[in-house]
């Protein structure tokens, strides 16, 4: 095994300390102990007149590991970059590549540094609910100008190497070899008789416009916020601009540790990492060989159009297909009009957009897509019809070419067995309720081949969509249903969809659970939650209020009134006629006199009915892990990352409180056994295990590990 760090005389007093731990750097405890130790050796040897700290292989440093299995003995970043600071000769960082995290913090550390052009800079820490660290927020600010500085901190995004070029981040960016290019610029340096360049012993470059800027950001945040970060990068920028070097380091270690001693870091945490797991796993799911180069869309309506512009921009010919000529043209018409918008947004040239638009083309009726790889059923109407429907479309489909079925209610299954084509179906689920979620569920029979999963797959990363791949069932949808089951029981008691709503956006839902059913549409969630264990027990799942709001025509959003009204623009208002419907249902269930909820309790409810209807899908091997729930929750219902998800947030909230609430809440509704605690919950409980670090019973579904 090599040794993580290796030293080398490139020239007379020059050492150069190179990390040599592939594939990233990563900064890990050997690592960072190798590092002290050969730079103290190095900048305590008589004869050292520079040090060059560079990297084997495209990558600087990846920073410091997810999780690192040490005692707390290792060297610290901060112990690495005091040194660097103390250093009696310069100390030049040699970027081949890109610098994030720690990697981008030892960077800085150093008091010049030489980049590749396709090295960049980037502090994710943040993304994390933490602020930089090693001395960072003292450091940037005294290396550039404020408002470089503060983006850098607080947004996250990396910088390309001409941009940190023009910042003064990088003192030299070189084509070729970074190595030698960084040993002419050391020797450069020593003929000038230019010495070391500590950050932290240089004034800051402009006081005023920090201390403004870091003002004015302090003005916008949210002071009861769950994400301390933000506000602990201000108070250590501030600090550092006004408190000695050493208690500026202090600060800012009491500020991460802080932040990291938090819920939000907690689970942020939780999920990037089920975020890591998902993409790296992606790789069991077996090569698909050579992507689709014709993609069928039938479909015909603005969902199917901007599927259609979307599948366009990754690369194969899109045919739609449509019913009759005039379907046709407005599906043509609608995507057109998509890339167009697209080409203003995004800046493209004329050559692009009509390359793009060279590969659509469309035919009326099914046999129009008869020889497409991967045939995408996206049509309108009725799911019934739209079923009916599909096996035509299969018997069209080339033999070997994928089958995919989009809508709430799509069931491989029920699709493909008519045509004989179960192992070529999936049901592609984009869920979109919320804007801006980039979730994609592909949902796949037992009877589903590899190859089909496979194709799909690699669609959806191509759409860049987070991909979850499931047994039978929505991830998304079965935790909507959850909260909606929670949501029906609260109302039933006394309480109003609109607080029910209110209280759930507070906990850090985009939409509550009622916006978010007139978003899916009801009669299709009516149908849904009637397919679920006991979904046709009007006692164990009573759908009194939903039931009545379908068959009085209140179809949800689109319909312009479901649980709420909606006017000009999509605003909902609370509907007085939804609320003598929920009394209605109350005196037939005797749930009169109606009880009031305060805001807490209700959001111990639904996040228990989300828990309670995850935990079940868990066990029913619907997906492999508890947090690729947390993943859909996030990614397809718009849970704010903060939270984690609802599988983390129980663990946060503690799982006797939510056995506790599902306790009342069977005392209240004992029949069907809804709210009896499910056994995962229950082995969670009883082994004090963590219940978002839960797998399925069985081999669970194809999600990825």
């Amino acid at each position: 095994m090599t040794r993580p760090v290796t030293a080398e005389h490139p020239a007379p007093g020059v050492v150069r300390l190179v990390l040599d731990a592939p594939p990233d750097n990563a900064l890990t405890a050997p690592l960072r102990d190798a590092l002290e130790a050969a730079l103290t050796a190095a900048l305590a040897a008589r004869n050292t007149r520079a040090v060059l700290i560079a990297a084997r292989g495209a990558v600087f440093s990846a920073g410091l590991p997810d999780t690192d299995d040490e005692d707390g003995r290792a060297a610290t970043l901060g112990a690495i970059a005091a040194l660097i600071d103390a250093a009696g000769v310069p100390v030049v960082a040699l970027l081949p590549g890109p610098a994030s995290g720690g990697g981008c913090e030892l960077a800085l550390a150093c008091h010049y540094r030489v980049a590749a052009r396709e090295a960049e800079l980037c502090l994710p820490d943040i993304a994390l609910g933490l602020p930089p660290q090693a001395g960072t927020t003292l450091r940037l600010p005294r290396l550039t100008d404020p408002a470089t500085a503060l983006d850098m901190m607080l947004s996250g995004r990396a910088v390309p190497s001409a941009r940190a070029r023009q910042a003064g981040l990088f003192d030299a960016v070189v084509d070729g070899d970074v190595d030698a290019a960084g040993l002419r610029f050391a020797l450069g340096l020593l003929a000038e008789h230019a010495g070391p360049r500590p950050a932290p012993s240089r004034p800051l470059p402009d006081f005023r416009s920090l201390q403004a800027a870091v003002q004015r950001l302090k003005g916008a945040l949210d002071p009861d916020g769950p994400v301390r970060a933000r506000g602990a990068i201000l108070d250590c920028v501030e600090a550092a601009a006004l408190l000695p070097p050493e208690a500026a380091l202090a600060y800012e270690a009491a500020a991460v540790e802080d932040c990291r001693d938090s819920a939000a870091h907690r689970a942020l945490c939780h999920l990037a990492q089920a975020e890591q797991r998902v993409r790296a796993g992606m790789r069991e799911v077996v090569d698909p060989g050579v992507p689709p180069r014709r993609i069928g869309l039938w479909g015909w309506g603005p969902g199917a159009a901007a599927l259609g512009a979307a599948l366009l921009a990754t690369g194969p010919s899109v045919r739609l297909g449509a019913p009759d000529a005039a379907a046709l043209d407005r599906a043509i018409a609608e995507v057109e009009s998509l890339l167009d918008a697209a080409r203003t947004a995004a800046g493209w040239d004329e050559a692009t957009r009509v390359r793009y638009r060279s590969r659509l083309s469309g035919g009326v009726g099914p046999a129009a897509l008869s020889g497409c790889d991967l045939l995408i059923e996206a049509g309108g109407g009725r799911m019934s019809d739209r079923q009916a429907r599909f096996p035509d479309l299969a018997r069209t489909a080339a033999p070997g070419a994928v089958l995919a079925a989009t809508g709430v209610l799509a069931s491989p299954s029920a699709l493909g067995a008519p045509a004989g084509r179960e192992a070529d179906t999936l049901w592609f689920h984009l869920p979109d309720a919320v804007p801006g979620t980039r979730l994609a569920e592909i949902v796949r029979s037992p009877r589903t081949g590899p190859r089909a999963t496979a194709v799909l797959s690699d669609l959806a990363r191509r759409l860049e969509r987070l991909v979850l791949v499931s047994e039978a069932e929505s991830p998304s949808l079965g935790l909507l249903l959850g909260a909606l089951d929670a949501a029906d029981a609260t109302v039933e008691a006394g309480a109003a969809p609109a607080e029910v709503d209110a209280a759930m956006q507070d906990w850090g839902m985009a939409h509550g659970p009622y916006r978010m059913a007139d978003r899916v549409g009801l009669p299709m969630l009516l149908a849904l939650r009637r397919r679920q264990p006991g979904g046709d027990d009007p006692e164990a799942r009573p759908t009194l209020i939903l039931g009545q709001l379908v068959r009085e025509g209140r179809d949800g959003y689109l319909a312009g009134r479901g649980y709420y009204r909606y006017g000009p623009g999509g605003a909902a208002e609370p509907d007085p006629q939804v609320a003598e419907i929920a009394a209605a249902a109350r005196e037939v269930l005797g749930a009169v006199p109606p009880r009031s909820f305060s805001q807490a309790a209700i959001q111990a409810r639904v996040l228990a009915g989300m828990v309670q209807a995850g935990a079940a899908m868990l066990g029913r091997g619907v997906v492999r892990r508890a947090a690729d729930l947390d993943l859909a929750a996030v990614h397809g219902l718009g849970v704010a990352r903060w939270r984690g998800g609802p599988m983390r947030a129980a663990d946060e909230a503690g799982l006797l409180s939510l056995r506790k609430t599902l306790r009342d809440m069977a005392a209240e509704r004992p029949q069907g056994g809804l709210w009896d605690l499910d056994p995962l919950i229950a082995e969670a409980i009883k082994m004090g295990h963590a219940l978002s670090r839960s797998e399925a019973p069985g081999r669970g579904a194809l999600s990825p590990a």
